[in-house]
């Protein structure tokens, strides 16, 4: 066994302990590979993580900086109270309507919204609004860019808020 297979089985076993994942996480993979989104999401442990660090800062606005097929969303948002509002930014509109989809399955697309475009525009637009701060912001997208998402959303992060990368 290789090193990378023996990695991916850990990250395995480690997932069935603490990150099992529901009929609506799973079905958002099978969605993400039958639509040929690229399989680059967080693993379930990473999305476990995400979960545990949001419900620990008691996150009620979420800014996720890359959608790709909704599934960190699926779990940021279920982190969140009820009237919680996670808006994730995706440049691809293909892998945007993906994500809505996989939101819609699991009874989140109330809480979620997903902006399309550029996230650096995005983000600029987000602070011309006036958008109300963030208390947990997850840089998940290009890496080439991240100091100028870095640069755009600590603006729009509450003092004492969470900035994931």
């Amino acid at each position: 066994m290789s090193a990378e297979d023996r990695i991916h089985a850990y990250d395995r076993y480690i997932d069935s302990l603490f990150a099992a994942e529901d009929k609506a996480l799973r079905s958002a993979l099978s969605e993400m590979e039958r639509e040929g989104v690229p399989a680059i999401n967080v693993s379930a442990s990473e999305g476990k993580l995400l979960s545990v660090l949001a419900l620990s800062i008691g996150a009620k606005r979420i800014l996720e900086i890359g959608t790709l097929g909704g599934y960190s969303a699926i779990w940021l948002a279920r982190a969140m109270p009820e009237d919680g509002k996670l808006i994730s930014l995706e440049l691809n509109p293909h892998h945007a309507d993906v994500a809505r989809r996989n939101i819609e399955r699991a009874g989140l697309a109330e809480r979620v919204e997903i902006r399309v475009g550029p996230a650096a525009e995005s983000l600029v637009a987000l602070r011309a609004e006036g958008a109300e701060s963030f208390d947990l912001v997850f840089i998940d997208a290009d890496k080439d860019r991240y100091v100028d998402y870095l640069h755009h959303s600590l603006p729009l992060l509450r003092k004492g808020g969470l900035l994931l990368a």
